[in-house]
Protein backbone atom coordinates (compact mmCIF):
# COMPACT_ATOMS: atom_id res chain seq x y z
CA UNK A 1 0.00 0.00 0.00
CA UNK A 2 1.68 3.44 -0.71
CA UNK A 3 2.49 5.59 1.81
CA UNK A 4 -0.11 8.35 0.94
CA UNK A 5 -3.07 5.99 1.53
CA UNK A 6 -1.91 4.95 4.64
CA UNK A 7 -1.51 8.89 5.07
CA UNK A 8 -4.99 9.12 4.03
CA UNK A 9 -6.79 6.25 6.07
CA UNK A 10 -5.51 7.20 9.70
CA UNK A 11 -5.74 11.20 8.96
CA UNK A 12 -9.30 11.21 7.79
CA UNK A 13 -10.92 8.81 10.53
CA UNK A 14 -8.78 10.61 13.08
CA UNK A 15 -9.88 14.43 11.77
CA UNK A 16 -13.65 13.41 11.91
CA UNK A 17 -13.35 12.13 15.26
CA UNK A 18 -11.45 14.74 16.64
CA UNK A 19 -13.64 17.27 15.55
CA UNK A 20 -16.60 15.62 16.58
CA UNK A 21 -15.20 15.58 20.37
CA UNK A 22 -13.35 18.89 20.07
CA UNK A 23 -14.64 21.26 17.60
CA UNK A 24 -15.46 24.48 19.62
CA UNK A 25 -19.36 25.32 19.99
CA UNK A 26 -20.92 25.84 16.85
CA UNK A 27 -18.55 25.19 14.39
CA UNK A 28 -18.81 21.35 14.08
CA UNK A 29 -19.55 22.09 10.02
CA UNK A 30 -16.74 24.59 9.81
CA UNK A 31 -14.42 22.52 11.95
CA UNK A 32 -14.68 19.41 9.56
CA UNK A 33 -14.28 21.88 6.49
CA UNK A 34 -11.13 23.04 8.04
CA UNK A 35 -10.26 19.51 8.67
CA UNK A 36 -11.07 18.22 5.60
CA UNK A 37 -8.66 20.90 3.65
CA UNK A 38 -6.09 20.52 6.07
CA UNK A 39 -5.68 17.11 5.44
CA UNK A 40 -6.27 17.61 1.69
CA UNK A 41 -3.31 20.41 2.09
CA UNK A 42 -1.34 18.18 3.68
CA UNK A 43 -1.52 14.88 1.13
CA UNK A 44 -0.52 17.54 -1.89
CA UNK A 45 2.87 18.83 -0.08
CA UNK A 46 3.62 16.00 0.60
CA UNK A 47 3.31 14.41 -2.81
CA UNK A 48 4.72 17.74 -4.78
CA UNK A 49 6.01 19.94 -2.40
CA UNK A 50 3.70 22.87 -3.22
CA UNK A 51 0.38 24.08 -1.18
CA UNK A 52 -2.47 24.93 -3.90
CA UNK A 53 -3.62 28.64 -3.65
CA UNK A 54 -6.99 27.87 -3.90
CA UNK A 55 -7.18 25.52 -1.11
CA UNK A 56 -5.18 28.17 1.15
CA UNK A 57 -7.70 30.58 0.14
CA UNK A 58 -10.75 28.52 1.19
CA UNK A 59 -9.58 27.78 4.31
CA UNK A 60 -8.35 31.73 4.99
CA UNK A 61 -12.36 31.99 3.65
CA UNK A 62 -14.14 29.32 6.15
CA UNK A 63 -11.90 31.48 8.35
CA UNK A 64 -13.72 34.89 7.73
CA UNK A 65 -16.98 32.71 8.38
CA UNK A 66 -16.37 30.87 11.43
CA UNK A 67 -15.34 34.42 12.46
CA UNK A 68 -18.44 36.04 11.52
CA UNK A 69 -20.82 33.54 12.93
CA UNK A 70 -19.29 32.71 16.29
CA UNK A 71 -16.76 35.63 17.24
CA UNK A 72 -17.83 38.73 15.46
CA UNK A 73 -16.48 40.34 18.59
CA UNK A 74 -12.75 39.72 18.13
CA UNK A 75 -12.25 40.77 14.23
CA UNK A 76 -9.28 42.19 15.39
CA UNK A 77 -7.61 39.25 17.09
CA UNK A 78 -8.60 37.28 14.12
CA UNK A 79 -7.17 39.36 11.34
CA UNK A 80 -3.88 40.25 13.21
CA UNK A 81 -3.60 36.33 13.46
CA UNK A 82 -3.81 36.17 9.32
CA UNK A 83 -2.00 38.86 9.13
CA UNK A 84 1.01 37.74 11.72
CA UNK A 85 1.25 34.31 10.65
CA UNK A 86 1.43 34.98 6.95
CA UNK A 87 4.22 38.14 7.07
CA UNK A 88 5.97 36.63 9.70
CA UNK A 89 6.91 32.95 7.63
CA UNK A 90 7.39 35.53 4.89
CA UNK A 91 9.83 37.34 7.04
CA UNK A 92 11.68 34.01 7.48
CA UNK A 93 11.67 32.76 4.10
CA UNK A 94 13.17 36.05 2.94
CA UNK A 95 15.59 36.54 6.12
CA UNK A 96 16.70 32.53 4.77
CA UNK A 97 17.32 33.68 1.14
CA UNK A 98 19.61 36.52 2.10
CA UNK A 99 21.57 34.34 4.16
CA UNK A 100 22.08 31.42 2.62
CA UNK A 101 21.57 32.08 -1.00
CA UNK A 102 18.78 29.83 -1.26
CA UNK A 103 14.86 29.03 -0.61
CA UNK A 104 14.09 27.21 2.51
CA UNK A 105 10.40 27.97 2.73
CA UNK A 106 8.30 28.47 0.61
CA UNK A 107 5.74 31.00 0.07
CA UNK A 108 2.84 28.33 0.42
CA UNK A 109 3.62 27.66 4.20
CA UNK A 110 3.48 31.55 4.93
CA UNK A 111 -0.39 31.65 3.01
CA UNK A 112 -1.18 28.27 5.05
CA UNK A 113 0.30 29.70 8.49
CA UNK A 114 -1.85 33.50 7.89
CA UNK A 115 -5.41 31.16 6.56
CA UNK A 116 -4.55 29.14 10.27
CA UNK A 117 -3.94 32.74 11.98
CA UNK A 118 -7.68 33.63 10.64
CA UNK A 119 -9.09 30.51 13.08
CA UNK A 120 -6.54 30.51 15.81
CA UNK A 121 -6.78 34.28 16.17
CA UNK A 122 -2.52 36.06 17.25
CA UNK A 123 -2.40 33.91 20.73
CA UNK A 124 -2.50 30.58 18.98
CA UNK A 125 0.09 31.65 16.18
CA UNK A 126 3.04 30.70 18.63
CA UNK A 127 1.80 27.23 19.76
CA UNK A 128 0.95 26.37 15.69
CA UNK A 129 4.42 26.97 14.73
CA UNK A 130 5.62 25.30 18.33
CA UNK A 131 3.61 22.17 17.24
CA UNK A 132 4.71 22.18 13.73
CA UNK A 133 8.14 22.70 14.27
CA UNK A 134 8.16 19.96 16.82
CA UNK A 135 6.34 17.19 14.33
CA UNK A 136 8.44 18.46 11.72
CA UNK A 137 11.52 17.86 13.21
CA UNK A 138 10.81 14.36 14.47
CA UNK A 139 9.82 13.09 11.13
CA UNK A 140 12.40 14.77 9.59
CA UNK A 141 14.81 12.81 12.41
CA UNK A 142 12.76 9.63 12.25
CA UNK A 143 12.85 9.34 8.32
CA UNK A 144 16.88 10.00 8.18
CA UNK A 145 16.81 7.06 11.35
CA UNK A 146 15.06 4.72 8.82
CA UNK A 147 17.36 5.44 5.95
CA UNK A 148 14.74 6.96 3.68
CA UNK A 149 16.06 9.89 2.98
CA UNK A 150 19.42 10.91 4.15
CA UNK A 151 19.38 14.57 6.79
CA UNK A 152 21.63 17.64 5.09
CA UNK A 153 21.20 21.25 4.53
CA UNK A 154 19.89 20.37 1.18
CA UNK A 155 17.16 17.74 2.05
CA UNK A 156 13.48 19.33 0.86
CA UNK A 157 11.15 18.48 3.36
CA UNK A 158 7.20 19.56 3.03
CA UNK A 159 5.99 21.83 6.23
CA UNK A 160 2.77 22.33 5.30
CA UNK A 161 1.47 19.53 7.12
CA UNK A 162 3.05 20.03 10.51
CA UNK A 163 1.43 23.35 10.24
CA UNK A 164 -1.56 22.23 9.33
CA UNK A 165 -1.39 19.52 11.99
CA UNK A 166 -0.19 22.32 14.50
CA UNK A 167 -2.93 24.54 13.33
CA UNK A 168 -5.73 21.86 13.53
CA UNK A 169 -4.41 20.84 17.44
CA UNK A 170 -4.61 24.67 18.49
CA UNK A 171 -8.12 24.96 16.74
CA UNK A 172 -9.65 22.25 18.69
CA UNK A 173 -7.60 22.73 21.85
CA UNK A 174 -6.66 26.40 21.89
CA UNK A 175 -9.91 27.50 23.56
CA UNK A 176 -9.81 24.48 25.96
CA UNK A 177 -6.18 25.74 27.34
CA UNK A 178 -6.95 29.67 27.25
CA UNK A 179 -5.58 30.35 23.99
CA UNK A 180 -7.16 31.38 21.85
CA UNK A 181 -10.28 34.83 23.13
CA UNK A 182 -13.73 33.12 22.81
CA UNK A 183 -15.86 36.25 23.84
Amino acid sequence: MKPAYIFLAVAIPAMIASAWLMAPPGTILLSLSLGALLVALAAIDIATLRLPDALTFTVLLFGVIMVALTRPDLWVHHLLGAGIGYFALVGLELAYRRLRGRDGLGRGDAKLLGAIGMWVAWPGLAPVLLVASVTGLVAALMAGLIGKRGLSGETQMAFGPWIALGGWIIWLAGPRIALVPLG
